[in-house]
């Protein structure tokens, strides 16, 4: 297991890669920063979904990115045509109306995925027919424990990345279930003590990200225990006796005793 910077170092970069950039602000409303204090991103020129779309099927690029422009129902459609390439798709700001996904759902190389809306159950019910995926990157998703029960059968999903205020500790026990696991961000999902423990027997997990929740310091420290070679962050700090937390630039960024 990889640990120490070089563990958090490959953590960014993957996040960055798969998330879109997990230093910006991403999609809005329910997607956090990843500090208090960071700005977000300037937005900047893209290529339009038709432009892209065609260099897709001329097998120039094999990733799709519209983080500028909403993506409509029709326009997902045209991805069931000439699209089997796609490894990566990326956008903030997608239509989620009944059935838009499916298409998705059927890309047999999509790798990593970030969609910024309410993915529900039956929306994850269409993404999980894509076996390949290894990122999922859910920052305003609205699905329940059934929801990640779906995605527990992905075979190689190694990041997940999700907000859904529905998710409960029971939830928790089908990500403990995912087998290729490395890195878990959870973004304002209740979990408790309860929740943290099922993934005490999660051994490939490398990271855990936790903003929001209502975990203690004894539910944590307890996951550090069965990990301990886990990089923890808690709302972006670490614990202050965590060994890992000198991995970091910034040596106050940890809790302080007692919290």
């Amino acid at each position: 297991m990889k640990t120490g910077a070089v563990m958090h170092n490959q953590l960014r970069l993957f996040l960055l890669v798969a998330a879109g950039g997990l230093a910006a602000a991403g999609c809005g409303q329910g997607d956090r920063p990843a500090t208090p204090t960071t700005i977000p991103a300037p937005k900047v020129q893209e290529a339009s979904w038709r432009d892209q779309l065609a260099n897709l099927r001329a097998e120039t690029t094999q990733r799709i990115i519209v983080q500028n422009a909403r993506v409509s129902a029709d326009q997902l459609a045209n991805l069931a045509d000439g699209c089997d390439m796609l490894e990566v798709l990326e956008l903030d700001n997608v239509d989620t109306a009944a059935g838009s996904l499916d298409v998705i759902g059927r890309l047999p190389n999509l790798k990593r995925i970030k969609l910024c809306g309410p993915i529900d159950d039956d929306d994850l019910a269409q993404l999980a027919g894509a076996q390949r995926l290894a990122a999922v990157n859910l920052p305003q998703a609205e699905f329940t424990d059934r929801g990640l029960e779906l995605l527990s059968g992905l075979p190689h999903l190694e990041l997940l990345r999700f907000r859904s205020p529905h998710v409960t500790d029971a939830g928790l026990a089908h990500i403990a279930s995912m087998p290729a696991l490395r890195f878990l961000h959870l973004i304002d999902v209740p979990v408790t003590d309860a929740g943290l423990e099922h993934l005490h027997g999660l051994q490939g997990l490398e990271s855990f990200y936790l903003d929001g929740g209502r975990c203690t310091e004894t539910g944590l420290r307890a996951l550090l225990t069965a990990l301990p070679g886990l990089h923890l962050h808690i709302d972006q700090l670490h614990l202050r006796d965590d060994p890992h937390a000198d991995d970091h630039a910034d040596p106050d960024a940890r809790l302080p005793d007692g919290n």
